[in-house]
């Protein structure tokens, strides 16, 4: 891949900086996927895209979901569905795009809400809609669909930065949204101000100072990293229709919570920092957002408004 022709920013649209960045690369399927910086809002992206046959093995059931979803039922999935009971009456119809294995959609059934999903591979689909009791269908048969429902909310649970184009697949979500519904965004705040974050960094670098031809070998899952500000900017800036109501920024320790002593003291440190502002940053490495989805001319919060 040449560096001169790399893609741009799938979050603002802005051109990368020169060189690549922290995490650097990854070599998987044959193909070395560079994280290049962008120089507008300075958020981490993967280039080149992963093409379909690269997707296919990143996302395959038995490879991916089994590996990194098995038994984290309950807890968060629990405090969100509880979240959207805040907003939406009970019986109503929400989307979970991107439902993994079906834990949400369980939730969202708990407490009284009619939950379909949506999820890249098929045998992961299928596992969904049989674990959560509801329907539940691939990414193309739910496009395929001649009459799509219309959704009282929509769920993008770590969901963006798996996407190739989170603004464009935004964008034709909203199409299935009811006016005046919801959508429930939350996910990772991979580059935000938090203490494992910084830690990860700084070791990152150290190692690439040793071993300065290193590169990794992991699936490049994570299309984009970015920090509180740009995740908020992109929904509001790129989507007039949007409205927000909910916007939290907290900490979970990840991954170094289940490290070992020196990691889960790191952790625990940004546990204790999450949520707290400094120099009009938020600490934390996840999010969590509500919007209403309605026409611009509503009194809503219009493009270029947030700083």
């Amino acid at each position: 891949m040449a560096l001169d022709q790399s893609r741009n920013c799938p979050l603002c649209g802005g051109a990368r900086e020169t060189g690549i960045s922290f995490p650097y690369a990854t070599w998987f399927n044959s193909v070395r996927f560079n994280y290049l910086k962008c120089g507008s809002c300075a958020s981490v992206f993967v280039d080149p895209v992963p093409d379909s046959q690269t997707f296919a093995r990143m996302y395959a059931k038995a490879d991916y979901h089994d590996c990194y979803y098995e038994g984290k039922e309950g807890g968060a999935y629990t405090e969100s569905a509880q979240l959207l009971k805040k907003y939406l009456p009970e019986g109503a119809l929400v989307l979970d795009y991107g439902c993994g294995i079906g834990a949400f959609l369980k939730a969202l059934g708990a407490e009284g809400f009619v939950p379909f999903g949506v999820e890249f591979d098929k045998d992961a689909a299928h596992f969904a809609g049989q674990n959560a009791g509801c329907e539940a269908l691939s990414v193309d048969d739910f496009l395929a669909q001649p009459n799509k429902p219309k959704f009282d909310a929509i769920h993008l649970g770590d969901v963006l930065e798996h996407l190739p184009d989170p603004a464009g697949t935004l964008k034709a979500l909203l199409e299935h949204l009811k006016p005046g519904g919801l959508l429930f965004a939350e996910g990772p705040l991979e580059i935000n101000p938090s203490p494992v974050y910084w830690a990860a960094r700084f070791f990152g670098v150290v190692k690439r100072i040793a071993r300065p031809k290193f590169t990794a070998s992991h699936a490049p899952t994570h299309l984009f990293r970015t920090g509180a500000k740009q995740q908020l900017a992109f929904f509001l800036r790129g989507e007039p229709r949007l409205n927000l109501k909910y916007w939290r920024v907290y900490e979970t320790g990840w991954p170094y919570a289940s490290g070992g002593a020196v990691k889960r003291a790191i952790a625990d440190f940004a546990m204790s920092l999450g949520g707290r502002q400094f120099l009009g940053a938020t600490f934390g490495n996840r999010f969590r957002g509500v919007f209403t989805y309605q026409k611009p001319s509503d009194g809503m919060v219009q493009p270029g408004s947030i700083t």
